[in-house]
């Protein structure tokens, strides 16, 4: 359950975008532990995800469907036990999001409405390191998102988006030139 850590580590910190995929350097106390799940639902439903996925992937069976099941009604997300999540998940609001990636690599962002998943084939995306995912958008097929790349509100990806790039739009294009300069912002948390 140190996935699960790191996860509420990225919620006390006073970034959610952690530079270079580096670990998060910050104790929790007992403390800070109850006060997070107190104040951020959403992290009750990545702790469902994570004992699903300990479970699914130590032969414990029914818990995981159960787990899955528990997300979907109290939460309202979807999100499959089986697939692999790196630590660092931040998931913002989890009503109305639909997780089926390939894997997803650590330090992941995915704000509200966000769909992850196969489009006409069983083919389903795989994240890299520090991936961010706008509110509302679509990544479907078998598309790579590299390491460090965005992706803008509402976009639909539906070709492999290169480390570092931001991707909007729909069907999304890469933004080039100094329309992907965009000036870091520091987001804190209330």
């Amino acid at each position: 359950m140190s996935s699960f850590g790191q996860d509420l580590r990225r919620w006390k910190l006073e970034e959610f975008r952690p530079r270079d995929g580096e670990p998060i350097p910050t104790d929790l106390s007992f403390r800070d532990v109850v006060s997070l799940l107190w104040r951020h639902p959403a992290l009750w439903a990545t702790l469902c995800y994570r004992v699903a996925h300990w479970c699914s992937t130590h032969g414990v069976r029914l818990v995981p469907s159960i787990l899955e099941k528990v997300n979907l009604v109290f939460f309202g997300m979807q999100i499959a036990s089986g697939m692999p999540v790196g630590p660092g998940l931040y998931v913002a609001h989890p009503v109305g999001m639909v997780i089926v990636a390939g894997r997803i690599g650590a330090n992941a962002s995915l704000i509200h409405v966000c769909t992850l998943g196969m489009r006409d084939t069983h083919d389903f995306p795989e994240l890299g390191d520090g991936v961010f995912v706008g509110a509302g958008a679509r990544v479907l097929g078998g598309v790579r998102l590299g390491d460090g790349c965005s992706v803008g509100a509402n976009a639909v990806v539906l070709r492999d988006v290169p480390a570092g790039a931001t991707a909007v739009g729909v069907p999304a294009r890469i933004l080039t030139g100094k329309a992907a300069e965009r000036p870091e912002k520091e987001w804190a948390t209330a």
